[in-house]
């Protein structure tokens, strides 16, 4: 294996350092390049790589693997030729606070529940997968001790631990390690084996923010975000929050309770709407006689319970009925019939009226790109008998 030095383990605010090439090998238009030392941090554990330059080249991928720490280049080195490189700070600031926010929230729900951290992801939000249950309640407790652990500025320790050390310490991990293992430990919070970067201190993530739960497998997952990410996303809630307000004319911390006043009167409006709807359908069916072969209806949009119960009354009263909902030239259909297999007919009108639907031979539904007037001959013509 290359003798290289993970330069990251030991400082990860170096910015910038100086190493010398031990190969660069051509790979499908890239370069893979391998240092004696490095500080780019590679793919792995949940956390993603550093990008930055060598020698003013840009390094776009970092990966760990068996030969050594290979940095993806666009352009090649010679062996043994010195390199300056530089790490894209802004990147690497964002994925150290959002890491140690995470070690924080996992070990504050493992040392609270028992429960482990069995999946990790730093995307645009920070994923956490846990093999147990959390209520809305519980993480709003554990937001709040981590937010606690931030605001005492408490000093994140790297321990490399020798075999025997090693067995003295209540560690969390995913799997039995083995050889040279390095420990992260936050004071009150979390103590865990961990090869990613983190902030010196917990007062430099900021802020954490906890965004969502939903079920996972057997347990939890939970969306996350730490430092200027957390401090973004609050701002925006809070721009979001406050446009609510002014529309609804509430206090911003009331706007929930404003919400559910205007969605209980747009209930009761659109119970209003139905019972209306319901008694002008009623009148407009007496317009059709019993009897007839064939009832084409076009209509405004209307509540489906209520075109439901519309297409039925006037199926009653003929061979086939025809209800549309809609305006122009985009409808909705439903067709019924008592005696006739609907089935059939379901291309023919898809087709000729740039449709989709379909049903069972008593009832057709889906939807039409075309015109009243263009309808209307179509359905003439396919249903006539």
């Amino acid at each position: 294996m290359a003798d290289f030095k993970e330069l990251y383990d030991y400082n990860p605010y170096l910015k910038e350092f100086d190493s010398e090439v031990v190969s660069c090998t051509q790979k499908d238009g890239r370069f893979e390049v391998i240092l004696k030392e490095t500080a780019f941090y590679p793919e792995g554990g949940g956390q993603p790589y550093d990008i930055g330059t060598l020698n003013g080249i840009a390094v776009m991928d970092v990966q760990q693997k068996k030969e050594g720490i290979v940095h993806t280049c666009a352009a090649g080195f010679e062996e043994g030729e010195a390199v300056h490189g530089i790490i894209d700070w802004n990147r690497r600031f964002d994925l150290m606070q959002n890491h140690s926010g995470e070690h924080i929230v996992s070990g504050l729900i493992h040392r609270a529940f028992g429960y482990e951290n069995v999946g990790f992801h730093m995307g645009e939000v920070i994923q956490i997968d846990f093999d147990g249950p959390l209520s809305d309640e519980q993480l709003e407790e554990i937001e709040r001790k981590a937010n606690e652990i931030v605001m005492k500025n408490e000093k994140i320790i790297a321990l490399f631990p020798d075999e025997e050390e090693l067995k003295t310490i209540d560690y969390r991990s995913k799997k039995e390690l083995t050889g040279v293992v390095r420990i992260i430990d936050i004071p009150g919070a979390d103590t865990c084996a961990c090869c990613g970067t983190h902030v010196a201190y917990t007062g430099e993530i900021g802020l954490i923010k906890l965004l969502s739960r939903q079920k996972h497998k057997k347990g939890v997952r939970v969306e996350m975000v730490s430092g200027m990410r957390a401090f973004l996303y609050v701002q925006k809630a809070m721009k979001e929050n406050h446009a609510v307000s002014v529309a609804l004319s509430a206090k911003e911390l009331e706007t929930s309770s404003a919400v559910d006043a205007l969605l209980k009167a747009s209930s009761l409006k659109d119970a209003r709407i139905r019972e209306v709807s319901e008694i002008l359908l009623q009148a407009k069916q007496k317009e059709f006689a019993d009897g007839s072969h064939l009832i084409l209806d076009f209509n405004e949009p209307l509540d489906r319970n209520v075109l439901v119960r519309h297409a039925n009354a006037l199926a009653d009263k003929a061979d086939i009925a025809c209800v549309f909902s809609g305006n122009e030239t985009s409808w909705n259909y439903m067709i019924l019939s008592r005696n006739v297999d609907l089935r059939q007919y379901t291309k023919q009108i898809n087709s000729e009226l740039n449709g989709r639907g379909g049903g069972p031979k008593e009832m057709i539904q889906g939807n039409l790109q075309a015109s009243e007037e263009q309808i209307r001959e179509a359905l003439g013509r396919i249903f006539a008998m």
